[in-house]
């Protein structure tokens, strides 16, 4: 967040001021899949059900600046869908903000689409959609 905070619909300080039983909800609650290169962590994503019937909900794709443009991102993302269809879910949703137009396009490179829904606080994101 710190690297990146145009990236992310929530702030750093925010985010480390969760309680430990917020972080241990996430933690039971959502699925994290990592990428790693040569025994180091270099991308995560997070993803659980989302919030409407038949629907996974991806969260906090990051990759780490040294391994941008290698297909890290893609990877991530297939990891959720292949998540999402092992549970018979049919899309998955994601936010990302205005602005942070590599995600977007990585985005629409793997076959995600603006819905028209926006929200505008803390910052301004979209919401994408993919059918799988």
């Amino acid at each position: 967040m710190k690297e990146a905070p145009y990236a992310f619909g929530s702030k750093f300080e925010a985010e480390v001021g969760a309680s430990e039983e917020s972080w241990r909800r996430r933690i039971s609650d959502w699925t994290r899949f990592a990428a790693e290169a040569d025994g180091q962590v270099v991308g995560t994503v997070g993803v659980g059900r989302g919030e409407f019937t038949g629907t996974a909900a991806l969260t906090s794709l990051w990759v780490d600046p040294h391994f941008r443009g290698r297909g890290v991102g893609t990877e991530l993302i297939e990891a959720v869908v292949q998540w999402a269809k092992d549970r018979d879910l049919s899309r998955v949703l994601l936010w990302v903000t205005e602005g942070n137009h590599h995600a977007e396009r990585l985005y629409l490179r793997s076959g995600f689409v603006r819905t028209g829904g926006e929200i505008d606080e803390p910052l301004r994101e979209f919401e994408m959609s993919r059918l799988i």
